[in-house]
């Protein structure tokens, strides 16, 4: 509880100051470029963030997004501008924006000096952590005069966290192996946000330290991890049910390991889980069903 607690009052405390870069130059939250004026026309380059901007009620503002923007429905009818990895600047241009809010990730950050050269208004904001999430929150409410909504959001989603933590709390800790795919075996590690994401919701990452963040292990490995509950996001197109088949198949080569033997495989909805933003509670709920469905009436 105390982490969260700390994050809501610095978050408050750096509302308040009406800051738009925290700290030294390497921090969480870059400033854009300091119109002074309200942007009516917003561009999103990550599905994360375009849900960020729709939850913060501008959604009639946005008129550009990635192709993986999905999230929610309204957001389909807007124009794309590239993908993810390979968003295109002339499409960006093209909406004629007044603000482009992206992510810290090398491609968008090159994006976004090119366009901020160019006299575009850009916001970069880093969430690949959950502490990283308010900051990038209270950032975009600021560049775009919603600030009072952006406490709210926040408010809104420690508030639902606290919640699923207290169901949990407690209790043993349930060894999850969260797999990233299946050939090769790739799984999570813990220096992710989806290992944060199990542990709020009352897990433990069944996998120990590793080098790489998304590490491939082999069947020794997944034996000696024992983990209680196997979790995998949905791969490729089909059903819930259907993946969830294919799993079963696939894991019955390892009946020894305790997720396999009492069938305690679940598949869940990828977008969910994987993405940072307003709806991080809803994907801790998933994965807290997939750890005690008990506690959930399942």
């Amino acid at each position: 509880m105390g982490k969260w607690w700390f994050l809501s009052a610095g978050l408050a405390l750096w509302l308040a100051s009406g800051y738009a870069l925290l700290g030294s130059p390497e921090a969480n939250v870059r400033a854009h470029t300091g119109s002074s004026q309200v942007p009516l026309r917003i561009v999103s380059l990550a599905p994360n963030l375009t849900e960020i901007l729709f939850a913060l009620g501008l959604g009639g503002n946005v008129v550009g997004l990635t192709q993986d923007s999905d999230y929610p429905p309204a957001a389909l009818d807007k124009p794309r501008v590239g993908t993810f990895w390979q968003p295109s600047i002339e499409a960006v241009i093209a909406t004629r924006p007044d603000l482009i809010v992206t992510l810290a990730l090398q491609q968008q950050k090159e994006l976004a000096r090119r366009l901020t050269r160019m006299g575009y208004d850009c916001l970069t904001v880093d969430i690949e952590r959950t502490e990283g999430l308010f900051p990038a929150i209270a950032a975009i409410g600021n560049a775009t005069g919603v600030r009072g909504q952006a406490q709210e959001l926040s408010d809104r989603i420690q508030r639902e966290i606290h919640r699923l933590q207290a169901l949990t709390a407690g209790r043993p800790k349930v060894k999850v192996l969260w797999v990233v795919q299946r050939e090769p075996l790739r799984v999570a590690g813990r220096d992710t946000f989806i290992n944060e994401m199990i542990e709020l919701a009352g897990g433990e990452n069944a996998i120990g330290p590793t080098v790489h963040k998304y590490p491939s292990i082999g069947a020794e490995q997944v034996i000696a991890a024992g983990p209680e509950v196997i979790v995998e996001p949905v791969m490729g197109e089909g059903s819930i049910r259907q993946q969830r088949d294919r799993a079963l198949t696939y894991w019955s080569r390892y009946a020894n390991v305790p997720a396999v033997a009492n069938r305690r495989l679940y598949v869940v909805d990828g977008d969910v889980v994987s993405r940072l933003g307003p709806r991080l509670p809803e994907g801790v709920r998933i994965i807290a069903k997939c750890l005690r469905p008990e506690l959930f009436g399942e």
